[in-house]
């Protein structure tokens, strides 16, 4: 009895102690609840503040992050989550993603006439948020499963948030399929690994020395399997069928969070995951397959791209190729890319969000539906098409915007890996994205082309929101200074690194 007494006292000790890796965590749960709970109130007064209230959890979290503090370094929370330098610069990106989701929500005509389940839409940002948050500091292989099912559950419910609509019904039932399918085989891989290692906590020595000794079959296999699910999160290939379906039937904010922090998130995971394969000569088939699904991602997301004709479908692909950038600088072992993947992916928020903003836009003004109805209007509304072409050639990774940057650092890092290693691997990798850059060119100058070079058809003159445009310079703006001035965010980035084990 005393020894229950002893083992309880010091399981509550270790709780008490990890309890501050928590702190942002519990500011959204506490938010998230709120919004529940206020939502199942239909009074005219509360129905405004929602989304305020939604800004102001989002705001507190990134703020208890920006600053630190609420932890010392590296602190654990029952050897199931760390929070280190990593996971709190993943936390700043979240929180931003959601705070981006709110107010593009706020400007989204569908979202605004909404009657019921406002307070459950906001809400469920939140929890997704906070599901991000959890991938992060994860160090634990129930714990990653756990954390991913929350961000797929909150997901599957935010597609269906204008569920009157037959494209997002089919949407949201084809999401619910593919993430069944890819957390079944993402768990099954697991216990493979539980199965070899006896250990679940995978940035641990151990974890890496009984994979050594292990069959290096059953390894390979057990990794191919886990790899699904995180696959699915980044929307990588083969996982990547639900996007283009998910983009076209759920409601543009919702689909500029899910081309951002389910990515970022999953980015980091692999980022963690990866430590136990760095041995290049024990683990080479590992390496090869991710090799190989960086390829067929980057193959896939851009040469299908060129076939698109509806905005929607065009970027959903495009976020298929990115993934396969950022799976490709994670393979550059042996060199610091840690800190040029964080900065790609942040680059990619404010890429993304801009985007998804002007066509949010462009469908609830002007009824842009396909490409083609982007005829003339960068000449009508020049500011307007002066953006989207910043955001356009960010994308592609033309100078002198930081999109150029990102894809430049994630190239210098894979050729250095090469002439260290002499993995012929990686040769092909770097030469397939810098043709595949060129080939990006051709699927998003598609855009411009039609917002400058043809001729509107209609004569009606709409005016486009202060809010709208003052947020679309918001995006803008970073991708320009982080061109000339990208050591602002990699010193920072590197300096929370540093505090990374």
């Amino acid at each position: 009895m005393n020894e229950q007494a002893a083992t309880l006292s010091q399981t509550i000790d270790a709780i008490s102690a990890g309890a501050g890796t928590l702190l942002p965590e519990l500011l959204l749960t506490f938010f998230f609840l709120l919004l529940v709970i206020l939502g199942l109130f239909r009074s005219p007064v509360l129905r405004p503040m929602l989304p305020w209230l939604a800004l102001s959890g989002l705001f507190a979290a990134l703020l208890v992050q920006l600053y630190g503090g609420y932890t010392a370094g590296n602190s654990t929370f029952l050897n199931l989550l760390r929070a280190d330098g990593l996971a709190q610069y993943g936390g700043v990106l979240f929180c931003a993603a959601g705070i981006f989701t709110v107010l593009l929500s706020l400007q989204n005509r569908a979202l605004e006439q909404l009657q019921q389940g406002r307070g459950e839409y906001y809400a469920l940002i939140l929890l997704l948020v906070m599901g991000l948050h959890l991938m992060a500091k994860s160090v634990n292989l129930l714990m990653v499963f756990l954390a991913i099912e929350i961000v797929s559950i909150a997901s599957y419910i935010l597609t269906l948030t204008l569920k009157e609509e037959k494209r997002a019904v089919e949407a949201g039932l084809k999401y619910v399929l593919y993430g069944t399918l890819s957390a079944g085989v993402m768990l099954y891989g697991m216990s493979f690994f539980y199965g070899l290692t006896g250990n679940l906590q995978y940035t641990s020595e151990s974890f890496g020395l009984a994979l050594l000794q292990a069959d290096t079959l059953l390894v390979t296999v057990a990794a191919i399997l886990v790899f699904a699910g995180f696959f699915f999160k980044i929307s990588a290939a083969p996982f990547h069928f639900w996007a283009p379906d998910v983009y076209q039937g759920a409601p543009m904010p919702v689909v500029a969070l899910f081309s951002t922090g389910p990515k970022m998130a999953g980015i980091l995971v692999i980022l963690r995951f990866l430590q136990a394969f760095a041995d290049p000569l024990a683990f080479a088939d590992v390496q090869l397959f991710l090799g190989i699904a960086a390829m067929v991602t980057l193959l896939v997301g851009n040469l299908t791209a060129l076939w698109q004709q509806t905005p929607r479908r065009l970027l959903a692909y495009s976020s298929v190729s990115h993934a396969g950038f950022l799976l490709m600088g994670l393979l550059a072992l042996g060199t610091p890319y840690t800190a040029s993947v964080l900065f790609y992916l942040t680059v990619l928020l404010f890429m993304n969000f801009g985007i998804f903003l002007f066509l949010q836009l462009s469908e609830d003004e002007f009824g842009v539906n396909k490409l083609a109805d982007f005829a003339g209007l960068g000449r009508a509304y020049p500011l307007l098409g002066v953006l989207a072409l910043v955001f356009v050639l960010s994308l592609t990774g033309l100078p002198p915007l930081a999109g150029f940057v990102g894809k430049l650092l994630i190239f210098s890092h894979v050729w250095e890996a090469y002439t260290v290693s002499g993995n012929t691997l990686l040769l092909v990798l770097l030469v397939a994205g810098v043709l595949l850059t060129g080939v990006a060119l051709f699927y998003y100058i598609k855009i411009p082309f039609y917002l400058f070079f043809k001729r509107n058809q209609t004569e009606e003159n709409l005016v486009i929101s202060l809010s709208s445009i003052l947020l679309l310079v918001l995006f803008a703006l970073p991708l320009l200074v982080l061109f000339f001035k990208p050591d602002l965010l990699l010193t920072w980035i590197e300096q929370l690194l540093a505090q990374t084990l």
